[in-house]
């Protein structure tokens, strides 16, 4: 539980490596996160090319961070094998567990969307040269945290309503 309130989003990376050991570990967690019907509709890409990340970066303007950090995970989704519309439910949980295992083996990460941005999508997904039944989702930036910021306190009880809307 502790994971889940000491995660924050981190974009200053130094210039250490990813272990091969936390990489396998990280997609472990993300090819472990539960699907609409067990379809396991997500696929995923590692991007540890700096040149990838520079063309990345040009057509990602929320993913500048990605120019410092050793690598990125691309998230993507098949929209053949999804169970009816829960590929961005299935592909969110997955980015959700590589975020979590990022934080667990030492390494700061940072969601940035892809999903729903249509001209940010299709320039991803040719950049990727992706089949057109799969979707990219999200890119998830990991590294080494080069920052000291603390994470948030989430906690808001205002947000908490009982048995309806009130």
């Amino acid at each position: 539980m502790d994971i889940l309130l000491e995660r924050k989003s981190v974009r200053k990376y130094t210039d250490e490596d990813v272990k091969k050991e936390d990489l396998d570990y990280i997609l472990l967690a993300a090819m472990s996160a539960p699907t609409a019907r067990n379809t396991r509709c997500y696929s995923f890409i590692v991007v540890k090319d700096k040149e990838t990340h520079q063309k990345i970066a040009a057509v990602h303007r929320a993913a500048q961070m990605i120019l410092q950090a050793p690598l990125a995970i691309l998230v993507v989704g098949d929209q053949n094998i999804a169970y009816k519309k829960y590929l961005p439910q299935d592909c969110a949980a997955a980015t959700q567990n590589i975020l979590l295992a990022a934080a667990a083996k030492g390494y700061g990460s940072v969601w940035c969307g892809v999903y729903s941005d249509e001209e940010r999508s299709e320039a991803i997904e040719k950049l990727f040269n992706l089949p057109e039944n799969i979707k990219a989702f999200s890119l998830v930036v990991v590294g080494k945290s080069a920052d000291n910021n603390l994470p948030k306190n989430g906690w808001q009880p205002e947000k908490i309503k009982y048995e309806a809307w009130k």
